[in-house]
Protein backbone atom coordinates (compact mmCIF):
# COMPACT_ATOMS: atom_id res chain seq x y z
CA UNK A 1 0.00 0.00 0.00
CA UNK A 2 2.99 2.64 0.67
CA UNK A 3 4.12 1.57 -2.74
CA UNK A 4 1.26 2.49 -4.23
CA UNK A 5 0.70 5.95 -2.52
CA UNK A 6 4.37 6.87 -3.07
CA UNK A 7 3.17 6.25 -7.07
CA UNK A 8 0.32 8.18 -7.47
CA UNK A 9 2.74 11.15 -5.24
CA UNK A 10 5.21 10.55 -8.18
CA UNK A 11 2.43 10.48 -10.89
CA UNK A 12 0.50 13.86 -8.95
CA UNK A 13 4.50 15.81 -8.68
CA UNK A 14 4.86 15.05 -12.85
CA UNK A 15 1.42 16.27 -13.23
CA UNK A 16 2.44 19.72 -11.16
CA UNK A 17 5.78 20.07 -12.97
CA UNK A 18 3.92 19.69 -16.57
CA UNK A 19 1.40 22.07 -15.83
CA UNK A 20 4.16 24.26 -14.51
CA UNK A 21 5.91 23.84 -18.00
CA UNK A 22 3.21 24.45 -19.98
CA UNK A 23 1.82 27.76 -18.51
CA UNK A 24 5.72 29.21 -18.58
CA UNK A 25 6.96 27.41 -22.06
CA UNK A 26 3.43 26.90 -24.10
CA UNK A 27 0.39 28.70 -22.75
CA UNK A 28 -1.05 29.00 -26.24
CA UNK A 29 -1.92 25.45 -26.05
CA UNK A 30 -4.40 26.11 -22.96
CA UNK A 31 -6.76 28.34 -24.93
CA UNK A 32 -6.08 27.23 -28.42
CA UNK A 33 -6.55 23.38 -27.90
CA UNK A 34 -4.85 22.79 -31.76
CA UNK A 35 -5.30 19.11 -30.68
CA UNK A 36 -8.47 18.72 -30.72
CA UNK A 37 -8.67 19.65 -34.24
CA UNK A 38 -8.87 16.34 -36.30
CA UNK A 39 -5.83 15.91 -39.07
CA UNK A 40 -3.57 18.36 -37.01
CA UNK A 41 -0.19 17.74 -36.28
CA UNK A 42 -0.55 18.95 -32.47
CA UNK A 43 -3.50 16.12 -32.32
CA UNK A 44 -0.95 13.88 -33.45
CA UNK A 45 1.24 14.71 -30.72
CA UNK A 46 -1.20 14.70 -28.31
CA UNK A 47 -2.54 11.11 -29.17
CA UNK A 48 1.19 9.71 -29.15
CA UNK A 49 1.72 11.20 -25.72
CA UNK A 50 -1.61 10.28 -24.43
CA UNK A 51 -0.85 6.66 -25.65
CA UNK A 52 2.69 6.54 -24.14
CA UNK A 53 0.83 7.92 -20.58
CA UNK A 54 -1.23 4.94 -20.90
CA UNK A 55 1.58 2.26 -21.21
CA UNK A 56 3.07 3.64 -18.45
CA UNK A 57 -0.14 3.53 -16.03
CA UNK A 58 -0.63 -0.26 -17.55
CA UNK A 59 3.20 -1.53 -16.72
CA UNK A 60 2.62 0.06 -13.14
CA UNK A 61 -0.55 -1.86 -12.68
CA UNK A 62 1.37 -5.01 -14.21
CA UNK A 63 4.17 -4.43 -11.89
CA UNK A 64 1.91 -4.99 -9.43
CA UNK A 65 -0.25 -7.62 -10.45
CA UNK A 66 3.48 -9.37 -10.60
CA UNK A 67 4.14 -8.43 -7.04
CA UNK A 68 1.46 -9.93 -5.77
CA UNK A 69 1.65 -13.19 -8.17
CA UNK A 70 5.63 -13.93 -7.66
CA UNK A 71 5.37 -12.82 -3.97
CA UNK A 72 7.54 -9.12 -4.38
CA UNK A 73 10.57 -7.60 -5.93
CA UNK A 74 10.94 -9.68 -9.23
CA UNK A 75 8.13 -7.09 -10.91
CA UNK A 76 9.90 -4.28 -8.62
CA UNK A 77 12.94 -3.57 -11.15
CA UNK A 78 9.93 -2.02 -13.89
CA UNK A 79 8.84 1.18 -13.00
CA UNK A 80 6.43 3.94 -15.40
CA UNK A 81 7.88 6.76 -15.77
Amino acid sequence: MEDESQEFRKINERTTELKHWIFNNAPQCITEEKHLIEGSEERGYWAHGYMTALFDVLRLFSRDTMSQNFGGDHARSRRAA
